[in-house]
C-alpha cells in the first residue's frame, strides 16, 4: 500500500533526511520519499506489517505535524 501524508514543520533535505531514515526503519516499509516544499511524505509499506497510525506516530515523534486530509 502506498500513502501520501501531508507533514509540516520540515524545512530542509535534512529534515526529509530525518524522515526518510525513521520511517524506512519501521518494519514492513518499503519506500519513503519525502518534501519539504510540498510538505509531503509518501510511504509505501506492507500492510501486514505496518500501518500507518505507526507510519503517523514515528513523523510527530521527530516534531512534524501530519495534517488530516
Amino acid at each position: 500500500m502506498t500513502e501520501t501524508l501531508h507533514v509540516t514543520g520540515m524545512t530542509c533535505g535534512g529534515c526529509e533526511n530525518a524522515v526518510k531514515r525513521a520511517v524506512g526503519k519501521l518494519p514492513g516499509v518499503t519506500a519513503v520519499e519525502a518534501s519539504h516544499k510540498d510538505e509531503r511524505v509518501t510511504v509505501t509499506f506492507d500492510e501486514g506489517q505496518a500501518d500507518l497510525e505507526a507510519v503517523k506516530a514515528k513523523i510527530t515523534g521527530l516534531g512534524y505535524r501530519v495534517k488530516q486530509g
